[in-house]
């Protein structure tokens, strides 16, 4: 059974909670990408908005942020949380674009949880994705994505005809090099006015930062 909010469970050994949380430590603070030549690498004074990038709150909203996250990062969840803090104090007045970056390893590879991530935004259905994969961030296993398909009610036909075709791996493989061009070392990364911004902790930071 899938959780729909997290809870740990079993007693691990020492030795591998320390490396569990050196990988992490890795993967959160250390560079996704090489350190760029700036004398050949592309910047961007715009972020790109693709046309399938999932859109989380009113779309006409006055602020808008944009958001480099993974399914199965622990940090990114945290600030998924904050963000939904945000909306629900200041109704329609923020807006995120949601850009999928899958660059945790472990304990199982973030790729497939995004192609189906992905799949379910063509059925208007990535929040209710999104909110179940935070909720098992350490277990998206083949098997944890299957039962939240079923949680959420995705039609099964559409969802294989859109894995197949090939369009969730584009996709991604579009944002990568996007997040390569913006230089984001990290996840969560988040841009405010086509700036990147320091991630927020709590309401009362975001509160500033967009002048609520």
């Amino acid at each position: 059974m899938i959780r729909s909010r997290h809870i740990l469970l079993g007693i691990i050994p020492a030795l591998l909670i320390v490396i569990a949380i050196f990988s992490f430590r890795i993967l959160q603070y250390n560079a996704l990408f090489s350190t760029p030549d700036t004398s050949k690498t592309t910047s961007l004074d715009l972020i790109p908005i693709l046309p399938d990038d999932p859109i989380l709150g009113a779309p006409n909203a006055p602020y808008t942020v944009v958001v480099f996250s993974d399914l199965a990062c622990t940090g990114c969840r945290a600030q998924d949380m904050i963000l939904k803090d945000v909306q629900k104090k200041h109704p329609g007045k923020l807006k995120i674009i949601w850009k999928g970056l899958p660059v945790v390893p472990f304990p199982y590879t973030s790729g497939p949880a995004h192609e189906y991530a992905f799949c379910a935004n063509k059925q208007e259905k990535f929040e209710s994705f999104k909110d179940f994969a935070y909720a098992n961030f350490d277990n998206l296993s083949r098997a944890t994505i299957g039962t939240i398909v079923e949680e959420i009610d995705l039609d099964e036909t559409k969802l294989n005809a859109c894995l197949d075709s090939g369009e969730a791996t584009t996709y991604i493989d579009t944002v990568r090099t996007l997040a390569e061009l913006l230089h984001v070392q990290s996840v969560p990364t988040i841009f405010f006015e086509n700036e990147q911004i320091i991630t927020p902790t709590s309401v009362d930071e975001w509160e500033v930062v967009l002048g609520l």
